[in-house]
């Protein structure tokens, strides 16, 4: 189902095409798209950004706007780092050492990484938290204990979504992943936002909303139940 298609079943499941209601669709469908998004750990929506050069006496870095380029950043699935300083292909090829998440006030007691005394070294440790700065996308910092003692290269995996990701980014062409694989569960999402905006009969809400829970689980199923649990990533994360 393309994003055409898609506001074409809107309007003959709710037989609504007054101006107001057609102009609010994007909104119905960005909406639904959120909602399953914040619901699910979506693969298509696992992101990467590749060969993330860490400073040396630098701790953190912003992955939002304006930052190493990681804008819509929702949570870090792995942090990666090559061992070998300065190495020119990356952490692509190896060998790497997988870094372990710790609480950001634990990094800060740990490693205070002061002026006269900066704590460094090869990093084992990351954690996350807001930059403060508030953007168009979600947006994170990430910082790195020990405090880095040479030039790394590092690479950061992580689960994302910017606003190009939504079906309604382009043209009624646009496809994605959701509308190509589960094209009811967007469907059914879409329609529960749109017949609320209506103010329809609790009835047919509630209708819509159990196709839609019901589409999640199957959703839900495919994707998290179904991943290999055998991963750098806690079991106790993916439910």
């Amino acid at each position: 189902m393309d994003y055409g298609e898609l506001k074409t079943a809107i309007q003959d499941y709710c037989q609504n095409s007054e101006s107001s209601f057609v102009s609010n669709m994007p909104n119905f469908v960005r909406f639904a798209e959120n909602t399953i998004f914040s619901a699910i750990d979506l693969p298509s929506k696992w992101k990467s950004t590749l060969d993330l050069p860490l400073v040396d006496g630098t701790s953190e870095y912003d992955l939002g706007v304006g930052g190493v380029g990681t804008a819509g950043v929702f949570d870090i699935l792995s942090v990666r780092v090559s061992p070998i300083v300065s190495q020119s292909s990356g952490v692509d090829y190896g060998p790497v050492d997988y870094l372990l998440q710790k609480d950001y006030d634990f990094l800060l007691e740990a490693y205070p990484g002061t002026v006269s005394a900066p704590t460094k070294g090869a990093p084992k440790y990351y954690a996350i938290s807001s930059t403060g700065v508030v953007t168009s996308e979600s947006s994170m910092n990430i910082r790195f204990g020990p405090i880095p003692d040479n030039p790394y290269q590092a690479t950061i995996t992580y689960y994302g979504k910017t606003s190009s990701d939504s079906i309604t980014s382009g043209a009624d062409s646009v496809e994605t992943w959701l509308s190509v694989s589960f094209p009811e569960v967007l469907l059914y999402g879409s329609l529960v936002q749109a017949y609320t905006y209506m103010k329809g009969e609790p009835d047919m809400i509630q209708l819509y909303e159990k196709q839609f829970m019901d589409g999640l689980t199957l959703l839900k199923n495919i994707t998290v139940t179904r991943m290999d649990s055998n991963s750098f990533r806690p079991a106790s994360s993916q439910g």
